[in-house]
């Protein structure tokens, strides 16, 4: 996969240029205001506040038996105080492979329940030992805890946020701890105009190329289901389903039900058109609208085609048409771009969209 577009920035903190923040179309909402980075620790400075001359802070910090465990113990204690971690230039140049990346999650970690966010982090997993990497999960709740004075310990030198941790939150952990941060599948509402580091999900195009697939099996009219209405994936997908429709049929022939308000009357009624099609917004849903469709004795595709979104298992168990993303192509894009940022310094900005592919199954 082509590696993330980025934009110069100048000398602007990693997570923002200040080209894009200028920009009309990249303003950001007051709850996403930008903070700056602040100066990252170095061991001079370590050394410096403890009185001790680097060489023996390195050997410390190494838990090195040529220093006391006493010396060992308060170093550790300074350095934990001041959240130093060791910079990586200077790490690889004495040939140490320790690499550390954060992955933020709300603290309930439910998201992990999504599929996309399952294949994700099960992608970056398998890809951390290869590139000599430790993947630590982090609860950004009790990071969000800390004080600006006195933050936790953070064992991670970049962060890899899940786009369900607000705006907000993904910006104030990054300048608190001095970290580069990316996030990955930015869906949370805070995010509709954030101008930082992003590895976006294609929904809009995706869900065109579903829509265009069921014109071609013969829909001709279109039920558009949607399941989360402050989700920004779920709302691109509704907007790249409209583009699609209203360019090769009449707009009165498409419609979109919140998912709650679905019911088998409906379900009835829609079955009783020709050419009937029902897209959901997730595969989750999609699959609980192919057991109502079976209950009430509606053939799936004979009375009605049935798509989801997102390449759910439990969807591919009765061949569900769905469109999904490549999440080894992400988790390889969000490790290359925040190793980039981290060990070279770049003050560039990381946005890359991964794209969505069609997967026709027997429900159309």
């Amino acid at each position: 996969m082509a590696r993330p577009t980025k934009t110069a920035s100048g000398s602007s903190p990693p997570y923002l240029s200040q080209s894009s923040a200028s920009k009309p179309g990249n303003k950001l909402s007051a709850s996403s205001k930008i903070v700056p980075l602040k100066k990252r620790v170095t061991i001079t400075d370590l050394a410096r506040a403890l009185g001790m001359d680097k060489s023996s802070v390195s050997l410390a910090l190494r838990d090195s038996p040529r220093v006391s465990e006493a010396t060992r113990t308060r170093v550790r204690r300074v350095a934990n105080e001041q959240n130093y971690t060791p910079n990586w230039a200077a790490k690889q140049l004495a040939g140490s492979s320790e690499r550390a990346i954060g992955l933020v999650m709300p603290h309930t970690f439910e998201c992990l329940v999504h599929p996309p966010v399952a294949s994700t982090t099960q992608a970056l997993a398998r890809l951390t030992a290869p590139r000599g990497l430790t993947l630590n999960l982090i609860a950004s709740e009790l990071l969000a805890e800390a004080s600006d004075d006195s933050p936790l310990p953070l064992h991670a030198d970049g962060l890899l946020v899940w786009g369900d941790v607000p705006a907000a939150s993904t910006l104030r952990l990054s300048a608190i701890y001095s970290r580069p941060s990316i996030v990955l599948d930015p869906h949370h509402p805070s995010y509709a105009r954030y101008a930082g580091n992003a590895l976006r999900i294609q929904n809009r195009t995706g869900a065109s190329a579903l829509v265009n697939h069921l014109l071609e099996r013969g829909a001709r009219h279109l039920t558009f289901v949607q399941v989360v209405s402050d989700h920004l994936g779920h709302i691109e997908r509704w907007r790249g389903t409209r583009d699609a429709w209203f360019k090769n049929a009449s707009p009165d022939t498409l419609e979109k039900i919140a998912h709650p308000d679905l019911s088998d009357a409906q379900l009835n009624k829609i079955a009783g058109r020709a050419g009937a099609a029902i897209f959901c917004s997730n595969d989750r849903a999609a699959m609980q609208v192919w057991h109502r469709l079976q209950g009430l004795g509606v053939s799936v595709p004979g009375d009605v085609m049935l798509a989801g979104f997102d390449g759910d298992e439990y969807g591919s168990s009765v061949g569900l048409t769905t469109a999904l993303f490549d999440a080894v192509a992400l988790a390889e894009t969000a490790f290359d771009a925040i190793l980039d940022l981290i060990t070279n310094g770049r003050t560039e900005i990381v946005n890359s969209a991964v794209p969505v592919i069609l997967r026709a199954g027997r429900t159309s």
